[in-house]
Parts: C-alpha cells; structure tokens; sequence
C-alpha cells in the first residue's frame, strides 16, 4: 500500500546564513548553514560526532540561543517563528524535541505525571490531557508503568518515556535527537515504525541517528553535516549516491549494504546502484560467488577465572527481583558482550560486579573473594566501570582536570607522570581539543570517550565494563575504541560490553551472554546467538544487516560461507 504523502513545498522550517558560536567556545559549531525542512517531511539529519547536529536541534526548540546564549548570526526560522526572538514556550507548541539524554528534560517523579507535564504548561483542558498521556504511553508500550517512579526506570525506559512526552505535546514538527540510543533491538525497531507513523499522520520529523537500515529508503530529505557545514541535502538514494564515499570517509554509520555498494565502487567493481535496502543487496549480490573467509587470529585467553557467579540473586527494596538464579564466569583476556531487552538486569549485574550492590542470593565471587568481602573503594583499583551515562561519574570542572583526579585517586601525585599520562590519553581518544571544556559541555560521543579515559588512565585496572561504548559514536571513534580496547585485551585486561548495538556484537565479541526477564537464557559464540531465533525473539534481540543480506542471498541459491561477519569480510570474500 502506498503511504499517504503529507509534505509540502512549504517549509516549516528555515536556516538562512547561519553561523553559530557556544559561549566559551573558540570556533563556531554551526558555519553559514543554509537549509529548509518542508512541512510534512521526513528529515535525516546525519554527520559525523561533533558535526554540530545537537546544536542545531537545539536552534529548532529556541533553547539556543534563549537558554544556553551564545553568538547567532543569521536568521533561523520555524513555523513562522523567528527563534531569535521567540520565548521558548511559545516555540514549545510548534516543536517538540527529544534530547540524546532524555532525563534533562524531566521535571516530575511519577511517569504519567512527566507525561502530562508538557500538555498542562499549555494549559490544555484536563479530559484532553489524560487522553494525550494514555495514548502516548500506549504508543511507546509502557502503558503499564505510568505509575512507576521516573528515577527508577532503566535506561531504555528513559529514552521511551522522553519519547511519549514529545508525543504527548502534540507539536507539528518533532526533533528526535538519537531516540532509540538505549533501546533494545526490537523496541527500537517499534520505535522506528512509530517514527514512520508519525509521518504518515502528518507530523513533520527531524531525526539524527545512526541506525539508518530502516529509515534510508522511507525519509524524504537526508541533511549531511560536517565541521558544522551543510555538505549536501536531498534524497537520501541522491545524498548517498553523490557523497557516500566522504560520508564513510567522515565516519557516518551506514547501513551495512549500502557501505558494501559504495565499497565495491570505490574498488571499480561494477555495480549499477548502490543498494539502500537489504532486498536491493539481494538483487545486486544475487550472481555473486564466494570463496571461504582467510581464518584471522584470535588473542589468546587465559583459563584464569576472574568473576564467577552461581545462582547469582537481587532483590530491590521495593521487592522487584532484578536478578534471578544468574551463573557465568569471566577469564582473563576475553571480551565478553551482555545483551538483551531494557530492563532485563544488565545494569544490575554490572552494579553487582563494582561492588555498588550486594546479591540478596547466590554467591558472586571476585578475583578470589566473595564480593561481600569487597569494599567499593578496593574494588575499584580492579574493576573500570563507564557508566550508561558517564556524566554521572565526572566530578570536575575540564576534562583534563577530570583525568588528572582519575590518577590522583589512585595515589599518582608525580606532577611528570600525570601530565605525560593525561596527554596521552587525550590523544589517543581524540578529546584533546576539548582539554579545558567542562565535562558537561561535550558531546555525547566525546562524554563517552571521556568516561573510558577516565577509568584506563591509571593503568590499574584488570576487567574494563563499558555500558553501551558506542552510545554517540561515530563510525570512525567506534573502530578507534574498539581497537583500543583490543590492545588493552592483549595485555590482559578483560573487557565486559553491557550493549544493544547487534552490529558491534558481530563484528567484535567473542562470547555473548544474553538476559531476560533477570535471568541467563544464552551464553555462547555469536554465530550460535543469531542462529537460535527463539533466542533472539525473547531476549528482544534483531539479526544484523548483513545477516539478513547473507540470508537472503542463500534463500536464492547462492552459496555463501560461514563466518562473514563484517563488511571486510563479505567484500573480501567475493570473487
């Protein structure tokens, strides 16, 4: 069925010769942009980390420059409004935003209360209210939470209740700034149908995201931004076909068939479009033959145990059972990935292994001792924890400061070895220019990487947890993390990835531990995970891009080997 087009050649929104410079900052974060986005439109905004895509969705709600001032110049236009001089809650009724971290934007403590906040500021009548509030709560399927405690919610319940507020608000045009960042595969994919249904009833949507499998060949507008320049605007089949190599180039994340077709260009092989959509790579592979994959060397794992849990329990005070009967153990020198659907226990157990939470049952077993005998303090010179939300671990007012107290707390006070170690490590994950910009300040992807920094910089630590590493990654910080990460596992250090990014599991993990409902329903390789789907189905969890391409290509006959994972591996396997 073909969808019902709503856009018009209208623009809802307008930027003309805009540049843009935050206060404090030595160069602008948005440089001569000119664009429209058309009423009824569905808009990618993509670019690389600190492109300037938050910024400028934060012009589209007036909270630049009303609320965080700065230098404007130019003129940024939004259904009708100049936001240079319109209050922010003027603004509110025609935009509707959703920030990469949605607890800025809560003010309340019950979740139907948050809900209603928006509707109520706009003095909207109460039966029209608590009609908004059921149905928007029903869209994100968290209907039967409305009653529960906005702090107590897990990561994805966060991300989905910001969601349903902007729904809520009832707003022509809604800006999503990395909505399903810390959802689970399946929700997120919900997610991605609501978004499109939101278009089809004639919402106007600017969504930044780096999940583009689903909405590349459905947007009607894809906006490329870079260095805080417009680099192209268009179709997206258009913006991909003209700039698809300085996108990969840049670090954009695209889908997997589509880097395929771009790749194969770039190496002169002929290929007559590049594909958007896995049925597309399908049709263009469908002739391709293959030969087997050249077997790459695995670092070698020790057999010493590090963590061992048996029956692993924990009950919260309100008497919700986090964790139910739990048993793994963790060796030297692995990298093992934890995954499944949001609120399954993931952080819990995580919590469990810094010695933030104690079990309420089973036994939990750290580098030889019970965890009850672990004090946080002493358990923290083994175990590196980057949280969900790294600002809630930054105490200072720079980023070097922030890695200077890092090593300071471990008892490095030589004024030589700190400087030479902060350096170092502002180099190696790209945050060197922000050294004296306040934590707070960065960007997600930057706070991320500044999170990891902060707890490798003292060099002490013998398992690395990272909760979702490529939360506000680009492409190109993902593969330098992650090599990162691979050099610390060669020297031991063991890395535990708490994640929903299903690509990063298939391309970089080992071992993959799977939750749901509090318990262990898999532990094994990644092959094994994404061949069980009854696995897959409970746990919430969706195949790769490329699996699904891989699949689709031996349902039509073609023989593809085992073990092709990556994008380097499919390319390098085809004849």
């Amino acid at each position: 069925m073909t969808r019902k087009n709503h856009s018009t050649d209208k623009p809802l929104v307008k930027f003309d010769q805009v540049t843009y410079q935050h206060y404090g900052k030595p160069t602008p974060a948005l440089v001569d942009v000119n664009l429209s986005v058309r009423r009824g439109s569905f808009t990618l905004l993509v670019g690389p980390s600190g492109s300037g895509k938050s910024t400028l969705c934060m012009l589209l709600n007036g909270i630049i420059p009303q609320i965080l001032g700065g230098k404007l110049s130019g003129t940024v236009t939004v259904d009708g409004h100049d936001v240079s001089n319109t209050s922010v809650q003027e603004l509110a009724k025609s935009t509707g935003m959703l920030f990469q971290d949605p607890e800025w934007m809560f003010a309340t403590l019950k979740v139907e209360d948050e809900v209603a906040f928006g509707p109520e500021n706009l003095r909207r009548e109460p039966a029209d209210i608590l009609k908004s509030v059921e149905q928007s709560l029903n869209y994100v399927g968290m209907g039967h939470l409305r009653n529960n405690l906005v702090w107590a919610l897990s990561g994805g319940q966060t991300q989905k209740l910001g969601l349903a507020s902007v729904i809520a608000m009832e707003t022509p045009l809604i800006v999503l700034d990395e909505p399903t960042a810390n959802l689970d595969p399946a929700t997120t994919h919900a997610v991605h149908q609501l978004i499109l249904r939101l278009r089809d009833e004639g919402k106007t949507i600017v969504l930044v995201t780096k999940d583009l499998d689903e909405f590349m060949a459905e947007a009607d507008d894809m906006i490329l931004l870079a260095d805080g320049r417009v680099i192209a605007q268009g179709a997206p089949r258009d913006v991909v076909t003209k700039h698809g190599k300085k996108m990969l180039d840049l670090g954009v994340w695209l889908p997997e068939t589509t880097e395929i077709g771009l790749r194969l260009k770039a190496l002169g092989k002929p290929i007559k479009q590049i594909p958007i959509t896995v049925e597309e790579a399908v049709e263009a592979f469908a002739e391709t033959r293959f030969s087997p994959p050249q077997i790459t060397a695995k670092v070698e794992r020790k057999e010493n145990v590090l963590i061992h849990a048996q029956n692993a329990e924990y009950t919260y005070g309100n008497k919700f059972k986090a964790l139910r009967g739990v048993s793994f153990e963790i060796r030297q020198g692995e990298i093992v990935a934890i995954v499944g659907q949001n609120g399954a226990g993931k952080s819990t157990l995580s919590k469990l292994l810094v010695g933030l939470l104690k079990p309420t049952g089973g036994e939990l077993t750290m580098f030889g001792r019970k965890s009850k005998q672990w004090k946080v303090q002493d358990l923290a010179t083994q175990i590196a924890l980057v949280f969900q939300n790294p600002e809630h671990q930054f105490l200072c007012d720079s980023v070097r400061e922030e890695l200077e107290y890092s090593l300071l707390a471990q008892g490095i006070d030589d004024k030589t070895i700190v400087a030479t170690r902060v350096q170092d490590m502002l180099k190696r994950l790209e945050i060197t220019e922000t050294s004296d910009s306040h934590p707070f300040s960065l960007s997600a992807g930057a706070k991320r990487r500044l999170g990891v920094a902060t707890m490798l910089i003292a060099g002490s630590a013998r398992l690395l947890i990272v909760d979702e590493p490529t939360y506000g990654q680009d492409r190109r910080l993902t593969e330098s993390l992650m090599n990162l990460i691979n050099n610390l596992r060669r020297e031991g250090i063991t890395v535990l990835m708490i994640t929903h990014d299903m690509r990063l599991v298939d391309s970089h993990i080992e071992r993959a531990i799977v939750m749901a409902d509090g318990q262990k329903i898999f532990d094994g390789s990644p092959d094994s995970l994404f061949n069980s789907p009854e696995v897959l189905e409970r746990a919430s969890l969706r195949t790769t891009n490329l699996r699904r391409l891989v699949d689709g290509l031996r349902a039509r006959g073609v023989s593809v080997p085992d073990g092709l994972n990556t994008v380097d591996e499919f390319i390098g396997a085809m004849q």
